[in-house]
């Protein structure tokens, strides 16, 4: 089975730690979410000079696109699909 995974892009780290809390909230394991305070050569440019990326490992294409929205509604500027 491949990893999936989905990337929230913030403008700020209080940004993405309050969208951490709410994947937190929606059931989400702590052990597969990760936030990066310095954008990940892993995302495409134009993302590369955010401030901060929310990255998640889902367990299904469908977890995927339940996690992009829950971010999107958190703050997320865009979600994208790391490499």
């Amino acid at each position: 089975m491949a990893i999936r995974k989905i990337a929230g892009i913030f403008e700020n780290p209080d940004a993405a730690e309050h969208a951490k809390e709410k994947l937190l909230e929606a059931g989400v394991a702590l052990h597969r979410i990760v936030v990066s305070t310095s954008a990940n050569d892993s995302i495409a440019p134009p993302w590369r000079s955010s401030r901060c990326v929310v990255t998640v490992a889902a367990r299904s294409e469908v977890d995927k696109e339940q996690i992009a929205r829950l971010m999107r509604s958190s703050g997320a500027r865009d979600t994208v699909t790391p490499p």
